[in-house]
């Protein structure tokens, strides 16, 4: 066993078209997000918008602030007088991302479309969910894998370098282990909350208008039972993903719960970056031949 570790990190990376297909997926669902917004983008992006600004520690010189500086431009004061300066990233991030989706300079326009996707989540963070920072961490891995183009094997498999091979392994499996550590610690957290222990959690959220839509309300606000069994396979869910995600007989089944799960998080509740955001890394457990399945159904469309 431990003679194989190596090779999982060395060998020719096998993951390439899921990694493909989830990589267009989320470009085609950010894409979608960035033109939604555009109607509301200075009220989100802007220094003076609604969310105003986190302030820049002006203690320091910019290069002496390492990450923060790289990722909060936009609350930089310059921009109190350049308001265009924050729609050079929103109409950034929409070519990046359609530069993305046409392959095109594919290693630059990753790097830049996490510096301005992610500078754009840091501006408007309070009207943003978890959706968003997920997003921001996922770009940032996907920076490391390079996408399929070029040079091509006679299977048809891209080559890469043993260096690339590497760094492509490596950060599949961390985007794998990201996943199954979000929802480890989202189930400890509710573990630690009385109110998902006693099973009166979505009772009360249920209560909130901000998280609730009317048929949340009317399934649980009233009826405590209906709470505690919905609180109940909530944390189930969570807690078990980590293991059963993996057993193959009951992957699918598996995983299609969970659509249903986060699909009433993104409509029931309103969070609905949040729960798209993490069906679409469903992606990245499923088999070959189910990627195949659905891209052939996506094409036939």
């Amino acid at each position: 066993m431990l003679k194989r570790i190596p090779e999982i990190f060395l060998r020719p990376f096998p993951y390439w078209e899921k990694i493909e297909f989830f990589r267009k997926i989320l470009y085609v669902f950010l894409l979608f997000n960035a033109i939604t917004l555009l109607p509301i983008a200075h009220e989100l992006f802007s220094y003076n918008g609604i969310v105003g600004s986190v302030g820049w520690n002006t203690n320091y010189p910019w290069y002496e602030q390492g990450s923060r500086a790289l990722l909060n431009v936009l609350n930089h004061p310059v921009n109190s007088n350049h308001p265009w300066i924050a729609y050079c990233f929103v109409y950034g991030q929409i070519a990046l991302l359609i530069s993305g989706l046409l392959n095109f300079l594919p290693r630059l326009t990753a790097v830049l479309l996490y510096f301005v996707t992610a500078n754009l989540f840091v501006k408007g963070y309070l009207m943003f969910t978890g959706g968003e920072a997920l997003i921001s961490i996922l770009l940032f891995y996907l920076i490391f894998i390079q996408q399929a183009s070029g040079k091509q094997l006679k299977n048809g498999a891209p080559q890469f370098s043993v260096l690339q091979n590497v760094l492509n392994n490596t950060f599949y499996w961390v985007v794998i282990i990201q996943i199954c550590v979000l929802y480890f610690f989202s189930t400890l957290y509710k573990l630690i909350d009385p109110y998902w222990v006693n099973g009166e959690a979505l009772m009360h959220i249920s209560k909130v208008d901000t998280f609730s839509s009317s048929a949340m309300y009317v399934l649980f606000a009233d009826h405590p039972l209906l709470s505690m069994i919905g609180t109940y396979a909530v944390l189930l869910y969570q807690g078990v993903f980590p293991i059963l995600v993996w057993f193959k007989r009951i992957k699918i089944p598996f995983l299609m719960i969970g659509v249903i799960f986060h699909l009433s998080i993104a409509f029931g509740m309103g969070i609905f970056t949040f729960g798209v955001i993490m069906i679409l890394t469903y992606v990245l457990f499923l088999d070959q031949h189910h990627i195949h399945w659905i891209k052939k159904r996506i094409l036939r469309k």
